[in-house]
């Protein structure tokens, strides 16, 4: 099979997961999210480069805080459009449910992944993330349970090249490891539609669109994202 021809079908493959009507729609309990970050990333070798990102989520509509956290990057480009990565991030989340509510404080670190292919106008994205998450001052033998997950996604992206503005279509399966919480398996999928646009001397601008579904016990939870986020590079 050519490589224009298998381009097409991943492009192809993609849409009809994200059109499924089994994932996107029917779930009994909705929400809209707002996410936004801001992002310096440095660039300090042509295949080593680190960042560090703020973020801010708001959930309940859009009318109350989910969490914020700082995450710090590192990625190596092992060869050409194959990259190695990894992360942290240091979480304050908003506890509003139930009668012990407050802020919590959560540590994730994650491991990355990733390859793009490009024909023609078409580029593929492909990446895979472990992560491990928990709450931070609380002891196992107090109920802290280290959650995992290993993450797939895949993702087409084309440049308008009249206006270069890069769109990015991708979707991607949660896979979460068996615990004392948790029986295990697939229990999310996000689908999210990007346009993104750098502007010279000032950063990147991205805007998306995503559609998300969680599996929690017997129910589902569908979410629908608004999101922003600026990035600004400089090279050493």
């Amino acid at each position: 099979m050519k490589q224009s021809q298998i381009l097409h079908f991943l492009f192809v493959l993609t849409i009809l997961i994200q059109l499924s009507p089994q994932q996107v729609f029917g779930q009994e309990n909705n929400d809209l999210e707002g996410w936004t970050a801001v992002e310096l990333d440095v660039r300090a070798t042509k295949k080593l480069s680190f960042s560090i990102s703020e973020h801010l989520r708001l959930r309940n509509d859009i009318s109350t805080t989910k969490n914020y956290f700082t995450q710090l990057k590192v990625n190596y480009e092992l060869f050409k459009n194959f990259e190695l990565g990894g992360g942290v991030r240091y979480i304050t989340k908003n506890d509003d449910v139930g009668g012990n509510q407050g802020l919590r404080s959560l540590f994730r670190y994650q491991f990355d992944a990733s390859y793009q292919h490009k024909v023609n106008a078409i580029t593929v994205y492909t990446r895979f993330r472990y992560q491990n998450k928990n709450r931070l001052g609380l002891s196992e033998s107090e109920g802290d349970v280290h959650k995992e997950q290993i993450r797939f996604r895949l993702g087409v992206g084309y440049t308008i090249k009249p206006i270069k503005v890069k769109v990015r279509l991708s979707s991607e399966l949660f896979n979460e490891t068996e615990s004392l919480n948790s029986e295990g398996g697939i229990n999310r999928y996000r689908h999210v539609l990007r346009f993104s646009k750098r502007v010279k001397k000032i950063g990147l601008f991205a805007l998306f669109y995503g559609l998300q579904d969680d599996t929690e016990g017997n129910s589902k939870i569908s979410r629908q994202i608004l999101g922003f986020k600026y990035s600004y590079r400089f090279k050493i």
